[in-house]
C-alpha cells in the first residue's frame, strides 16, 4: 500500500508533455477517488462549465500577451471617447457652482461701479408743490426765501447738485477695496474650476481603474477555469490531489466575488459621472491620453504655490481689509462738499435765482464712534493676514505631500513594470518547455495566472499614479483655470477688476 502511494506521488510531480499526459489518460483513466465519481467542487455545479481540458494553443505567445497589458489601451485613438479635458469641459458648462461664483462676479463688479460713482456730482430735478393754511409765509429753496407767498399755494423747479470734493481719500479707497473684493470673487472662481477639475479626474480615473480592472478580471477568471478543469483532468488520472482542485476553485470563487464587487464600484463612479456630465451611464466612453510627465524638482512645483488661485483671493481678500482700515481712518480727517441749486420756475413768479455753497465739517467728538470702527479694521487685516500665511503653510505641506505620493506611486509603476516584464518571460520560459514537452500545461497555466495578477497590479497602480499626478497639479495651482469654451470668463473678468487701479491711502 506505501509503495502504491509513493508511485503516485511521484507520478503526480513529475512534468509530462500534451502527449505523454494523453498516453496516460488513456492508459490509467482511474482517479484518485472512488471510481466513477465525480470530483468535489467549491462551487455549485451551475456555475461551472462541463469540465474539459483546454488546448495547448489557447496560451497565447509571448508578444501578444506584451501588447494587451493594459486594457484600455485601444481606447486612445477611439474619437468617440471622451479625455479627461473634453469631460472638463462638459462638467464646467453645466456646473452651478461656478455659474453662483460667475453671479458673485457680476454682482461685486456692480459694487465697484456704484463707488466709482461717488467721484462724480449728484446732480437732481426738484418739483415741489407746496400747500398753506395762511398767506405771507415765504417759501425757500436750500435756505433762500423767495419773497411772501401771495396765496396758500405755491410751487417751484429747480436743479439741486452736491459733490464731495475731498473726504481723506475714503472714495478712493472704497473704490480700492471693491476692486479688490472684485478679483477675490474671481479667483476664488478659478480655484473652484481647479476644484472641479480634480473631483473630475478622481471620478474619471476610477471609472476607468475599474472598467481595466474587470477586464483583466475576466481574463483571470477564464485562466482560473482552465486550471479547475486541467487539475480536474490530472485528479482522474491520478496526478493532483482533491486540495489542489479545491484551491484553485476557491480562488476562482474569490476572483469572481472581486470582480462583481468591482462592477458595482464602476457602476458607482459612472453614475458620478453622469452627475458631472449629464451623460447616461450607459452611453458614457472615456479614455485616457494623458502621459507621465518628466520628473521634476520639488522646488518647481513649491514655486508655484504663490500664483495658486486660492492664495491671490486671499492676498486680494487681504488688500481689501487694508483699504477698508484707510477707510476708517479716514473718518477721522475733514470733509469738503459743494451743494447748490439753480431755480428754474415758481409759481408765483420770482427772478431766477442759484445758489452755491462750499461745506467743511470735522468730526470732533462721536463717543469713540471712528476709533472703534478703526480698532475693527485692524483686527480684521491682522486676521486675514493669518489667514493668508496658514493657507501659504497648507499649500506648502499639500505640494510636498502630494509630490512624496507622486514619486512613491511612479516608483511603484516601475517596479511593477519589471514584475510584469519577468512575469511575461516566466510564462513564455514555461510554454516553451511546454511545448518541448519538458513541462505540464499546469505549469502554463500557472505561470499566465502569475502574470495576469502582476498585470492587474500594475494597471490599478498606474491608474493611481496618474490621480496623484493631477492631485500634485490641484496642490501646485498649475491645472486648467477655465477651459475656452466653458463658461465664463474669468481672466478678463480679473484683467478688468485690476485696470486702473488706485493704491490705498491712509489718512495720517
Amino acid at each position: 500500500m506505501m509503495g502504491w502511494l509513493l508511485f503516485i506521488l511521484i507520478v503526480g510531480f513529475s512534468p509530462l508533455s500534451w502527449a505523454e499526459e494523453e498516453q496516460d489518460y488513456t492508459v490509467s483513466p482511474y482517479s484518485a477517488t472512488e471510481e466513477g465519481k465525480p470530483p468535489p467542487r467549491a462551487l455549485p455545479p451551475v456555475t461551472q462549465p462541463v469540465p474539459g481540458r483546454i488546448a495547448p494553443s489557447y496560451t497565447p505567445p509571448l508578444e501578444e500577451l506584451l501588447k494587451s497589458v493594459s486594457p484600455i489601451a485601444y481606447k486612445a485613438t477611439d474619437k468617440s471617447a471622451l479625455d479627461l479635458f473634453q469631460c472638463f469641459q462638459l462638467a464646467a458648462a453645466r456646473w452651478n457652482q461656478l455659474k453662483i461664483d460667475y453671479q458673485g462676479i457680476l454682482a461685486q463688479q456692480a459694487v465697484v461701479s456704484q463707488t466709482l460713482a461717488q467721484f462724480y456730482p449728484q446732480v437732481s430735478f426738484l418739483n415741489e408743490q407746496s400747500f398753506q393754511n395762511s398767506v405771507g409765509f415765504a417759501p425757500t429753496l436750500g435756505g433762500i426765501a423767495f419773497g411772501v407767498a401771495p396765496s396758500t399755494y405755491f410751487s417751484l423747479n429747480s436743479i439741486n447738485g452736491t459733490w464731495t470734493i475731498f473726504n481723506s481719500f475714503q472714495n478712493v479707497n472704497r473704490l480700492n477695496a471693491a476692486r479688490a473684493t472684485a478679483a477675490y470673487s474671481a479667483y476664488h472662481m478659478e480655484r473652484d474650476y481647479q476644484l472641479l477639475y480634480a473631483n473630475l479626474a478622481s471620478a474619471f480615473y476610477s471609472a476607468l481603474m475599474y472598467e481595466g480592472s474587470i477586464a483583466i478580471l475576466n481574463d483571470q477568471i477564464d485562466i482560473l477555469q482552465s486550471l479547475v478543469n486541467e487539475l480536474e483532468f490530472r485528479q482522474k488520472i491520478g496526478r493532483s490531489r482533491p486540495a489542489d482542485v479545491f484551491q484553485t476553485q476557491t480562488n476562482l470563487a474569490a476572483t469572481v466575488a472581486q470582480r462583481e464587487n468591482y462592477k458595482g464600484f464602476y457602476n458607482q463612479f459612472l453614475a458620478l459621472l453622469t452627475y458631472y456630465l449629464g451623460i447616461p451611464p450607459e452611453k458614457i466612453n472615456i479614455k485616457d491620453t494623458q502621459s507621465l510627465p518628466s520628473t521634476k524638482n520639488l522646488e518647481e512645483y513649491l514655486a508655484q504655490v504663490g500664483s495658486r488661485p486660492d492664495v491671490l483671493a486671499q492676498v486680494q481678500l487681504l488688500r481689501a481689509q487694508k483699504a477698508g482700515l484707510a477707510v476708517a481712518r479716514g473718518m477721522l480727517g475733514p470733509t469738503i462738499s459743494v451743494n447748490g441749486f439753480y431755480l428754474l420756475t415758481h409759481d408765483p413768479p420770482v427772478p431766477n435765482v442759484w445758489n452755491v455753497n462750499v461745506i467743511t465739517s470735522m468730526p470732533i467728538f462721536n463717543g469713540g464712534l471712528y476709533t472703534s470702527t478703526i480698532r475693527q479694521q485692524e483686527a480684521l487685516v491682522h486676521q486675514v493676514q493669518l489667514q493668508l500665511e496658514d493657507l501659504k503653510r497648507q499649500a506648502d505641506e499639500n505640494v510636498r505631500i502630494s509630490f512624496s505620493l507622486f514619486n512613491a506611486a511612479i516608483s511603484q509603476v516601475v517596479q511593477l513594470r519589471e514584475e510584469v516584464e519577468v512575469g511575461a518571460l516566466y510564462y513564455a520560459a514555461q510554454r516553451d518547455d511546454f511545448q518541448r514537452g519538458v513541462a505540464a500545461l499546469l505549469d502554463v497555466l500557472v505561470a499566465l495566472n502569475t502574470y495576469q495578477t502582476a498585470r492587474l497590479n500594475l494597471f490599478q497602480a498606474e491608474m493611481g499614479a496618474r490621480m496623484q499626478l493631477v492631485n500634485l497639479f490641484v496642490a501646485a495651482g498649475t491645472v486648467p483655470r477655465n477651459p475656452e469654451g466653458s463658461a465664463m470668463p474669468v481672466k478678463n473678468i480679473i484683467m478688468e477688476s485690476k485696470t486702473s487701479e488706485v493704491q490705498p491711502i491712509s489718512s495720517p
